[in-house]
C-alpha cells in the first residue's frame, strides 16, 4: 500500500472516524490529534502515544492519517512487531473496532466516548484466552462462519459480537437467537419465517431471523439444542444462501454471516454429537474455544476491577478486601465470568464500604470464611508478628499472580490458627484442598511415613 504524506490535510469529521486508542483491560484512553499527519507510538518519552510496556520499542509504530481522515498503522521496525487482528503487519488500515497489539498492550480503535465495545470487554491476559480472541479477530476479517465452544458463562456471545464489530458487517444488524429457549416446533418459523396461513396461528407473514439479519450477522447460540429435523434446512440455507419461508413457494437470497456457539462438546465433530457432522463442518470453518475461568485465574483480579469500575457510577467505587480476593481466587466458578459478575454486582449492592468475603458469599456459600479469617486477612495490624514466607520447594514452578495472593492468605491463616484444619475452615476451603496447595506452595512439610502435616 502506497502512502503520500503530501496528500494529508485536516480531515473532515465523520461518525466512523477513529478518535482514540483505548488500552484493553486498563481502559486508559489516548485521544488522537485529528489534525496531525503522523502520530508515533512507543515507550519513548518523545512519542505522541507513550505506552508503559517493556515489550514495546522506543518507537514501535506510526499512525498515519489520509486526506479523508481515515487511519492506517505502519510498523517502525519494532523488535516484537505490530499485530492487527492477531496477524503481524507492516501496514494496515485502522477502523473503529480494530485491535492493534504492540508488545503486551492491545489498543482498540474507538470512534466515541462512553460504553466499551465488545472487543474492549474481552478482558484478560491468559495466553489461551488471548489466543482465542486473536483467532476470532482473524476470522472477523475473513467473513467466514465461526463456531465458538465453551462452558456456560465464558463469554461466547461477547466473542460473537466482537467478531461482528470487527468485520465489514459492523454497521449491519447483529441478531442472536438461543436455540434452546424457543419451542422446537417454532424454531423453523423463527429462523426461516413463514407466510400467512402456513399453520394455525400464522395470521400474517413473518420474515424470520435470516432475513432480519441480512447484510449482518446471525448468532445461533446453544447450537446443540437445535432439533435434528431442522438441521438439514439450516445446512441448505448455508450452502445456497437462499431461504424459503414455511408455507412459501419462493426463495429469497440472504447475505448473512453465521456465528454458532455451544457448550455441548460431547462428541462434537463426530457422528455421536447432537450436531450433524455435515452441519458441524459447514459452521466450524474457524473453531474458537474459550477456556473456563478456573483455567485463567490470573485474570480474576482484572475482571473484578472492571466490574467494580462499571458499577461505580451508580453505586460508588468499592474495594475488595484481601480475604475476599483470596476467596474469589480459590473458587472454581462453575458459572464462569457470568457467575463472577453476578457475585460482584450483588456484593456491591449490599455493601457500603470494603467488600469482604461474607458479602460475596450471599448466594455463593463456598466463598464464606469465618469472621476470624476475615479479620485476619483484612486487617494486617491484627495479625500479630509476621514472618517471611518459606522459600518454594526445590524445582517448583514459578507461582502465578493469583497463586501468590492465595499463598499469602493461606500463610496468614496458618500463622494465626496453627493447624491446617483450622486454617482451611477459616478460609472456607476443604481441608484436603488446603493441604494439597499448602504443600505445593511450600507452606507445610509432610513427615516421612506420616499423613499429618505440620506448619512449615
Amino acid at each position: 500500500m502506497s502512502f503520500d504524506p503530501n496528500t494529508i490535510s485536516a480531515p473532515i469529521m465523520r461518525p466512523s472516524m477513529v478518535l482514540a486508542l483505548r488500552e484493553q483491560g486498563s481502559g486508559r484512553e489516548h485521544a488522537l490529534d485529528m489534525t496531525a499527519r503522523r502520530l508515533i507510538v512507543g515507550k519513548g518519552a518523545s512519542c505522541d502515544i507513550v505506552l508503559a510496556d517493556p515489550y514495546v520499542s522506543n518507537v514501535h509504530c506510526v499512525l498515519e492519517r489520509r486526506r479523508d481522515g481515515t487511519l492506517l498503522v505502519r510498523d517502525s521496525g519494532s523488535k516484537n512487531g505490530t499485530h492487527v487482528g492477531g496477524c503481524p503487519v507492516e501496514v494496515a488500515d485502522v477502523v473503529p473496532g480494530t485491535v492493534i497489539a504492540v508488545g503486551q498492550t492491545r489498543l482498540v480503535a474507538v470512534d466515541r466516548k462512553g460504553d466499551a465495545s465488545a472487543v474492549e470487554q474481552l478482558r484478560g491476559r491468559d495466553p489461551r484466552f488471548r489466543a482465542a480472541v486473536d483467532l476470532a479477530m482473524r476470522a472477523a476479517l475473513a467473513d467466514c462462519s465461526v463456531l465458538i465452544i465453551g462452558e456456560t458463562g465464558t463469554g461466547k456471545e461477547l466473542i460473537a459480537r466482537a467478531v461482528h464489530e470487527a468485520s465489514r458487517r459492523a454497521g449491519q444488524p447483529f441478531v442472536a437467537i438461543n436455540c434452546g429457549a424457543i419451542p422446537h416446533e417454532m424454531i423453523g418459523s423463527e429462523l426461516f419465517g413463514h407466510v400467512a396461513g402456513a399453520f394455525t396461528g400464522a395470521v400474517s407473514d413473518h420474515p424470520g431471523l435470516f432475513v432480519r439479519a441480512s447484510g449482518g450477522t446471525l448468532m445461533l447460540d446453544e447450537l446443540g439444542e437445535l432439533p435434528l429435523e431442522q438441521q438439514p434446512h439450516l445446512l441448505r440455507v448455508l450452502e445456497t444462501r437462499r431461504v424459503r419461508p414455511i408455507g412459501g413457494l419462493d426463495e429469497r437470497p440472504v447475505d448473512v454471516r453465521i456465528i454458532a456457539a455451544t457448550n455441548r462438546v460431547e462428541g462434537l465433530g463426530t457422528a455421536s454429537s447432537s450436531v450433524r457432522l455435515d452441519l458441524y463442518h459447514r459452521l466450524a470453518v474457524v473453531l474458537v474455544q474459550l477456556p473456563p475461568l478456573r483455567m485463567r485465574r490470573d485474570d480474576i483480579p482484572e475482571l473484578v476491577d472492571a466490574f467494580l469500575d462499571e458499577l461505580a457510577p451508580t453505586h460508588g467505587r468499592r474495594h475488595i478486601s484481601p480475604g475476599a480476593m483470596a476467596a474469589l481466587l480459590a473458587h472454581d466458578w462453575p458459572g464462569n465470568i457470568r457467575e463472577l459478575r453476578q457475585t460482584i454486582t450483588r456484593a456491591v449492592m449490599i455493601t457500603d464500604g470494603e467488600i469482604g468475603a461474607p458479602a460475596l458469599a450471599i448466594g455463593v456459600p463456598e466463598l464464606r470464611p469465618t469472621p476470624a479469617a476475615e479479620l485476619t486477612l483484612s486487617d494486617p495490624g491484627r495479625r500479630g508478628p509476621r514472618r517471611a514466607l518459606p522459600p518454594p520447594p526445590p524445582g517448583a514452578e514459578p507461582l502465578a499472580r493469583h497463586e501468590l495472593i492465595l499463598r499469602d492468605a493461606m500463610a496468614s491463616a496458618l500463622l494465626r490458627c496453627g493447624s491446617i484444619r483450622s486454617a482451611a475452615r477459616e478460609l472456607g476451603m476443604a481441608k484436603s484442598t488446603f493441604s494439597d496447595k499448602a504443600e505445593r506452595f511450600g507452606l507445610v512439610e509432610r513427615r516421612p511415613g506420616s499423613k499429618q502435616s505440620s506448619v512449615g
